[in-house]
């Protein structure tokens, strides 16, 4: 039996070889994808407990609720009371805090070469790493996804056609062209700063979110929070998922070209294209849209008269939490908006985002008390 030592030096003297074979570099990707499943199940485990019964936590969730799940449940014919919504949510919530410290983790590998720390050749291995962590992390996610789409009962509403392919494009990219890349390329400080940017603007957009769903924006100070924050973040966006990630991937191709690695200029230009339509129709221009329709909202907020009539005052508010809704909606629902036919998932945080407005109450009952294809009431997981 290969003891724990024996596999650390192994993966160690990979990581640091500079003329690895694909089957060395697609094992420290299976360890990788291992060391996420583990970390990921870790942290549910000990942040559940941290969080059970929160106020600040059910408090923000049961808010979002009446801000846009209910109608976004009603209109997707999803039955779901707001208590058992409530539950989703919480046990979900570990699972976001987990999915950006992964990113954050893969990012900071690159930090050394992007920076020029210390020895070239640790600092390309360690850039390698972040790359390889990646697509560990994404071989899992996508294991996850294909194993509940054929083997669960529910398989299809947890994980629609249009999901599928959203998450077959956004981890395409890293899971074809990584080790061919690493391969070749594994000293192009190109590819370490895509691996970064990509990583680190994923890891820094989703905590953002989370801190700023937790946020109340009558708050006259937490409103300033939180136009701050979601300012910062639609800057990191359009850094690295604009402007830099078009300097840097046609930074890669014309080195592609100029080596005559058409292969690689091929493939790696048809993938660089549907990642480029997926940053500017999903995450730069909806984002950017209703962005500055908040602003816009919250300034009317902000003006209003102290001698403002209650009803008034009561509208604007009202206004003020659907372009909240709207603008934390996920990339996923602007995806989905593409179809006909859209489908709620697990795989959406507090909240299930989508706009709406206050109403009647939302009063179905799950049949045998499931949701989203898993016992809520009996916490078991997918």
């Amino acid at each position: 039996m290969l003891s724990p030592q024996y596999i650390k030096q192994h993966l160690l003297t990979i990581v640091f070889d500079e003329d690895p074979t694909v089957r060395d570099l697609s094992s420290v990707v299976v360890f990788f994808a291992f060391f996420w499943f583990i970390f990921f199940s870790t942290m549910k485990v000990i942040i559940r407990p941290l969080i059970h019964n929160k106020k600040w936590l059910l408090d923000a969730i049961s808010k979002d609720y009446e801000r846009s799940a209910k109608r976004q449940l009603k209109d997707l014919h999803i039955e779901m009371t707001k208590d058992e919504f409530i539950a989703f949510a919480v046990r979900d919530w570990p699972r976001m805090q987990s999915i950006y410290l992964q990113h954050f983790v893969g990012s900071f590998f690159c930090i050394p070469s992007i920076l020029g720390i210390g020895d070239p050749s640790v600092a390309s291995s360690l850039a390698v790493c972040g790359v390889l962590s990646e697509i560990g992390w994404e071989l899992q996610d996508m294991i996850e996804i294909i194993w509940v789409r054929l083997f669960h009962k529910e398989g299809k509403k947890l994980f629609p056609d249009a999901l599928v392919i959203i998450f077959l494009v956004h981890h395409s990219l890293a899971s074809i062209l990584g080790i061919p890349v690493i391969l070749f390329y594994r000293h192009h400080k190109t590819l370490h700063w895509l691996c970064f940017d990509l990583q680190f603007a994923a890891g820094l957009a989703l905590s953002i979110q989370e801190i700023t769903k937790l946020l109340d924006i009558s708050n006259p100070r937490q409103l300033r929070q939180f136009k701050v924050l979601n300012f910062i973040a639609f800057i990191t966006m359009l850094w690295t998922r604009g402007i830099h990630w078009v300097y840097l991937i046609t930074t890669l191709l014309l080195a592609f070209y100029r080596d005559q690695a058409w292969a690689f200029l091929f493939f790696g230009g048809l993938l660089s294209l549907g990642f480029s339509l997926f940053n500017y129709a999903l995450c730069l221009k909806p984002f950017y849209k209703k962005f500055v329709k908040f602003l816009h909202v919250s300034a009317e907020y902000e003006s209003l008269p102290a001698d403002a009539s209650a009803d008034r005052r009561r509208s604007s508010v009202m206004q003020l939490d659907l372009a909240r809704a709207k603008l934390l909606e996920a990339e996923l629902a602007d995806f989905q908006s593409l179809f006909q036919k859209r489908e709620v998932t697990r795989r959406q945080s507090v909240p299930v985002l989508r706009g709406g407005r206050r109403g009647s109450l939302l009063r179905l009952q799950l049949q045998q008390s499931k949701s989203f294809g898993y016992d809520i009431t009996k916490s078991k997981d997918l």
